[in-house]
């Protein structure tokens, strides 16, 4: 079974001793990694519909693995875990701002959760956002290639100084760019997060490039755009 570097540097993101659970499975990559490497005791394997679910237990089978038919569960977001049940839940694959939903839907569990090992497909920096504002604190960030683009992986603990349903001020808007591009992604692959950022810079560029073209002023939204490329150009110098 030939497996992605994003899901191997998923299940790496939990500590071995640590429970698991695997919200939106699908094919239960990561859990067959977890219980298969004696990583995790435990991996709870929850998705959407009994098809979706069908698909992890044909996985277990085929590796020859065995887990309790009760770690198998159909249901939405966290309905099907108990406040506590696991150390480590696990989201990977969903857009940012369908990961904060499923957390924020029910704080108080979210919250009782040791850890969140998170995979955002797309608005990264929103879910930072709501991590913090929520809080959460981010405990490690990961980046790892699949095929042409840059996959993030984003850990997370909670502040048990903080009384679940509570907010913190966040230091900057949620759409500042810091949130999309933190300094932490630079210290987790230079390389990696250097073509991202190269990437992002070059569509800013030309973004203003055809702003400065349009004969409305612009001179706002290009000035924005300006202090964005500096700071994501000082990040890899």
């Amino acid at each position: 079974m030939r497996l992605s570097k994003r899901i191997y540097a998923i299940a790496n993101a939990v500590n071995k001793g640590e429970t698991a659970a695997d919200i939106g499975t699908d094919h239960g990559y990561v859990p067959m990694l977890l219980i298969k490497n004696a990583v995790s005791p435990r991996v709870i394997m929850s998705d959407i519909s009994e098809g979706s679910l069908a698909k992890a237990a044909q996985t277990f089978r085929l590796c020859g693995l065995d887990a309790d038919p009760g770690d198998f569960r159909i249901g939405d977001g966290l309905d099907t875990i108990e406040p506590g049940e696991v150390d480590t839940v696990i989201i990977a694959g969903l857009g940012g701002h369908t990961i904060a939903d499923i957390l924020t839907a029910d704080i108080h569990k979210s919250m009782s959760f040791k850890r969140l090992v998170l995979q955002p497909r797309k608005h990264s920096g929103n879910l930072r956002y709501a991590l913090y504002t929520n809080g959460w604190n981010i405990s490690d960030e990961i980046l790892v290639p699949e095929g042409k683009f840059v996959c993030e992986i984003i850990c997370a603990v909670a502040d048990r100084d903080m009384l679940p349903g509570s907010r913190r001020q966040a230091p900057y808007p949620e759409d500042d760019i810091r949130w999309k591009y933190p300094e932490a992604i630079v210290k987790a692959d230079r390389e990696l997060a250097a073509k991202r950022i190269a990437w992002k810079t070059g569509s800013i560029s030309e973004e203003i490039h055809n702003l400065r073209r349009s004969s409305h002023d612009r001179d706002d939204l290009i000035r924005k755009l300006e202090a964005d490329r500096d700071y994501l150009e000082e990040l890899i110098r």
